[in-house]
């Protein structure tokens, strides 16, 4: 991966220091939604490193290599999500729900090979994810989450801004 590309995809601020107020086992499970559910920071890397592959060779000639390195960035996220459901007192299992019983499936993956797809689903994920992310905010009344949280969004908001120019520079149009 080239440097440039990394410095294009990583947003310049720093991450706050992962730390909870509390345990509370509650806003574990909360959190394990954006972790390892169906559209989460999990299935998201699954995708983007899926359309790397598939986007190899194609137009526009850096989408691959710029989904190779956002997946990166949002494993920083699904590390840090970990942590913070550890702290909580929960269990960061790759799998969602009120009990944990419902487990990653490959099906849920976006298995797009058209680059238009590919850029519009990432532009839709990065926005659900946004989504996520302030209704975690929200329902969350932990300080330190909340500002790991925020600082998940400027990631999230970056990320949607890159995919949109790529997409307004190649032959898709966003219809």
């Amino acid at each position: 991966m080239n440097s440039k590309m990394k410095s294009i995809c990583e947003y310049d601020a720093p991450y706050p220091e992962i730390r909870v107020e509390r345990k509370n086992p509650n806003y574990a499970r909360m959190l394990s939604l954006a972790y390892a559910g169906p559209d989460s920071e999990l299935t998201t890397i699954l995708s983007y490193l899926y359309g790397n592959k598939v986007c190899t060779g194609k137009m526009p000639a850096s989408l691959s290599d710029m989904l190779k390195y956002i997946a990166k960035v949002e494993m920083r996220h699904l590390d840090m999500l970990g942590e913070l459901i550890m702290l909580l007192g929960g269990d960061p299992r790759f799998a969602s729900g009120p009990r944990c019983h419902v487990g990653i499936n490959t099906a849920m993956l976006n298995y797009q090979t058209d680059t238009a797809m590919v850029l519009r689903n990432a532009i839709a994920g990065e926005e659900g994810a946004v989504r996520l992310y302030n209704e975690l905010i929200r329902a969350i009344d932990d300080r330190y989450i909340r500002e790991i949280l925020k600082r998940i969004i400027k990631d999230e908001e970056h990320h949607i801004k890159l995919f949109r120019e790529m997409a307004g520079t190649s032959m898709y149009n966003g219809r």
